[in-house]
């Protein structure tokens, strides 16, 4: 076997993760809970390389680019705790395809790593269960390991968490409307901004406390597919977390002007009847409307017309990640 390939779909958390339990071993201070999206995804292909290891590196790229620096190195490190562990031995090389912007905010990082580690998952030396396939995907990307599971996953609070199945992706009831706004590559990623708002931000450790309570909360809406419910403890828990960003120093001001108007128009639609959708904002602009699955065109139509909606696009509950073909 000389290359795989692999697909993992972004994952969007309805009770958000931030901030870092322990560095080491990348374990989130917050127990969360997301919905994997169909439409949002990575595809990527590792390639084994013949010759020396001494004298051929691994190589990177996305989306056509090679990736060097902090970037490159990050994945390197990655490659490192899989031969590391015993489970795959020589360089590679990994290519990878987003279908959405990199880097803005919508978990790019989550269905990235979730599809490498699935591809190293068939190059592995021994046999890998779904729960360590999801741990050893959150050592690369903490939400990461909710995407192998796919449909609904929950990640709960420990020193070594694995997500897990709650609902089947074709038991989902909702889906997503993604409304993306014009927006660059944020200039403090995810793991820096955790560790700013745990070291400045005031209201770091009031968030931990409201994220483990929404969470138990939330199992039990998502078990009830209690729509309201899971809607309004969503975009309530969402709010918490930017709360915390916004207060940290320097402050994470990752929303702007067009982030604004949707949230605006978005009470407004449920103020007059409209139709009820649910707002949630991962560590970027763009903002995730939940629907019932019946209401996903008439969302779509409205977010569309939204002045400084770059696009919006219907995401229906996707599936875990997989191998799409080994050769």
């Amino acid at each position: 076997m000389q290359r795989v390939t692999a697909r993992a779909g972004a994952n969007i958390a309805l009770i958000k993760y931030w901030g870092k339990r322990d560095e080491g071993s990348n374990a989130p201070a917050t127990p969360s809970l997301s919905l994997t999206l169909d439409q949002l995804t990575t595809t990527t292909t590792v390639t084994r390389l013949s010759g020396a290891s001494q004298t051929i590196r691994d190589t990177f790229s996305i989306n056509g680019e090679t990736l060097s620096g902090k970037g490159a190195d990050r994945l390197r490190r990655y490659l490192d705790l899989w031969r590391n562990e015993g489970l795959i031995e020589g360089p590679f090389a990994v290519s990878s395809q987003n279908s959405f912007p990199t880097g803005a905010g919508l978990a790019s990082s989550a269905s990235g790593f979730a599809a490498l580690a699935t591809a190293l998952a068939a190059f592995s030396r021994k046999p890998l269960s779904k729960r360590l396939l999801s741990q050893l995907a959150r050592r690369g990307s903490g939400s990461a390991a909710r995407s192998i599971p796919g449909g609904i996953a929950a990640m709960p609070l420990s020193d070594d968490p694995a997500a897990r199945e709650i609902v089947p992706a074709d038991e989902v009831p909702w889906g997503m409307v993604i409304a993306e706004v014009e927006s660059t590559p944020k200039a403090i990623g995810s793991t820096e901004g955790m560790n700013l708002s745990r070291d400045t931000s005031p209201y770091y450790t009031a968030w931990l406390a409201t994220a483990r309570r929404d969470y138990k909360a939330m199992l039990g809406a998502v078990k009830a597919l209690d729509f309201t419910a899971v809607g309004e403890l969503a975009e309530a828990n969402s709010h918490a977390m930017h709360a915390c960003m916004v207060a940290t120093r320097p402050a994470l001001l990752y929303w702007n002007d067009v982030t604004l108007r949707v949230l605006h128009e978005l009470a407004r639609w449920r103020k007059a009847g409209t139709v009820e959708a649910y707002a949630t904002i991962d560590a970027g602009p763009h903002v995730c409307l939940l629907a019932r699955r019946e209401d996903l065109d008439r969302v779509l139509n409205l977010a569309s017309k939204l002045p400084g909606v770059a696009r919006a696009r219907i995401n229906l509950p996707g599936p875990p990640a997989t191998v799409l073909e080994v050769g």
